[in-house]
């Protein structure tokens, strides 16, 4: 089985998103001044194909291919598809592609690697999905799942300060 993820926006362009969104700094009136250089930057590397927002600690990068966003108000893209859980958590960076309507989201969870395995297999079985990949590797696990044209790939591991992330990518499968 093979996903293709189409987008325009590149690898180059959210790596230096997330560069400059990690490195912004904390004070005041210079934060101002490198949210607002970190957009410029970002924008003349797109060719100004790109429109970003830098603000409450978040980063959003929209354009004609899709967006990326990361940081600490990040919500669940609109149009992500209704039949696929998502566990109660905080979102930390969710990516959404328009042209083969792809979207990834990343979380952190208070619940166990276990409890949130079988919320999934559950979740997903009373919603017509199949699970077609079951992997645990030590202490992380990882879902496949399938339903029509479209696949879920759900990674889930422990975090080192105790909760639990989770990783849910889903996109129409190839022809």
């Amino acid at each position: 089985m093979k996903i293709v993820y189409h987008t325009r926006m590149s690898k180059r362009t959210l790596v230096i998103a997330l560069l400059i969104f990690v490195t912004l700094p904390a004070a005041g009136c210079a934060k101002k001044a490198a949210e607002k250089t970190a957009e410029n930057a970002i924008e003349k590397s797109t060719n100004g194909t790109a429109d970003v927002d830098i603000k409450d600690n978040s980063v959003t990068v929209n354009t004609n291919g899709g967006s990326w966003q990361a940081g600490e108000q990040v919500s669940l893209p609109s149009g992500f598809p209704s039949d696929i859980y998502v566990v109660d958590g905080t979102i930390k960076t969710a990516v959404t592609t328009v042209a083969g309507q792809a979207y990834m989201i990343a979380l952190q969870s208070t619940k166990t690697v276990s409890e949130i395995k079988t919320l999934y297999e559950s979740k997903l079985a009373a919603e017509g999905w199949t699970i077609s990949a079951n992997m645990t590797i030590q202490t992380s696990v990882s879902l496949v799942a399938e339903k029509g044209n479209r696949t879920v790939t759900l990674s889930i591991s422990p975090s080192d300060d105790g909760t639990t992330v989770v990783s849910i990518t889903t996109a129409q499968k190839e022809s």
